[in-house]
């Protein structure tokens, strides 16, 4: 009889043991879904805030020019017949000068992303429908141009125009509309790529969001 009542105490403090072990590892994943979730929203209203809140450079547009300014590295890009110019000077000294042809300029940014103290200029055009991205690095008096990478794979799919630039932290942000993607949990909305750029001149897509339109 004692036997038996050790065999059943025994029995019970495993399944004791067993139910605890059960219990602490369903909380951890609880907890580790609910920072997930939380790390998104914060994602979420970060892009929202950056989107309210442009970065704090000079940058002016009109009719005819678009300006920005990066310490005394000052780009601009005046719109004349057929073709945008895109001027830049240091310390009121030029040092560099392109032109695009049939295009209309549409946004110009100034950056320092991988902290290089070397600016970089973003300049968004666009040429009928699509939409082109020229970049820029000051580099040794001079300026070199950066390949910005092309929307491709996933990026690409249900892609609907209507493009726009911005910084956030270290990333630029390439956001635009989409609509009918299969592989997306929102029939239409605003896509985010975020890319990092590094000192070896190379992009990194780090992340994608896909969010509804901000109402304004």
């Amino acid at each position: 009889m004692v036997k038996i009542i050790r065999f059943f105490s025994f029995l019970l403090l495993v399944c004791l043991l067993v139910g605890l072990i059960y219990y602490v590892q369903q909380k951890e994943e609880m907890e580790e879904q609910s920072t997930i979730r939380l790390e998104e929203m914060d994602l979420v209203q970060r892009y929202q805030d950056s989107l309210n809140n442009p970065p704090k450079v000079i940058e002016q547009s009109n009719l005819s020019e678009f300006y920005t300014k990066f310490e005394d590295i000052e780009a601009k890009i005046e719109t004349e017949t057929n073709k945008i110019v895109f001027k830049v000077s240091k310390s009121n000294q030029a040092i560099f000068q392109k032109e695009f042809l049939h295009v209309s300029c549409k946004q110009i940014l100034s950056s320092d992303l991988n902290g290089d103290m070397q600016p970089e200029f973003w300049i968004l055009v666009t040429k009928g429908k699509s939409s082109l991205i020229y970049a820029f690095e000051y580099q040794k008096g001079n300026l070199k141009e950066v390949q910005f990478p092309v929307l491709k794979g996933r990026q690409n799919f249900g892609y609907a125009g209507n493009d726009s630039l911005h910084v956030d932290k270290s990333y630029i942000v390439r956001s635009f509309d989409f609509k009918n993607d299969p592989y997306s949990d929102l029939p239409e909305g605003m896509r985010a790529c975020y890319y990092s750029f590094g000192t070896d001149r190379s992009f990194v897509l780090n992340k994608t969001l896909d969010l509804e339109h901000i109402q304004q």
